[in-house]
């Protein structure tokens, strides 16, 4: 993916030209990505391009999430094992409030 510093965003109409030759921008600030910039076309529905996004980081907290379990053991807990975790969770809810 191509960088551009958050320096660089006083300058709109190169970061415009860019990121229509690009498509895609990573706006970082001192050298840590911050923002990813997408070009958005005419023919193009924001919102739709938003909403796949948001899909799309949806279904990576999943992978990491099923990851995290898998290698932990957690994925092959038992129903009984999993309402026990259920219910001291829960309990320890209750007892910080």
């Amino acid at each position: 993916m191509n960088l551009i510093a958050i320096k660089d965003l006083k300058q709109p109409r190169r970061l415009k030209q860019r990121l229509q030759a690009e498509k895609e921008l990573l706006l970082t600030c001192d050298g840590r990505p911050v923002v990813v910039l997408i070009n958005v076309d005419n023919a193009e529905d924001p919102e739709t391009i938003l909403q796949s996004i948001r899909d799309s980081r949806s279904r990576l907290a999943l992978s990491r999430i099923r990851e995290t379990a898998r290698r932990t053991g957690v994925s092959r807990f038992t129903p009984e094992q999993i309402d026990r975790e259920i219910a001291a969770t829960r309990k320890a809810h209750k007892i910080r409030r």
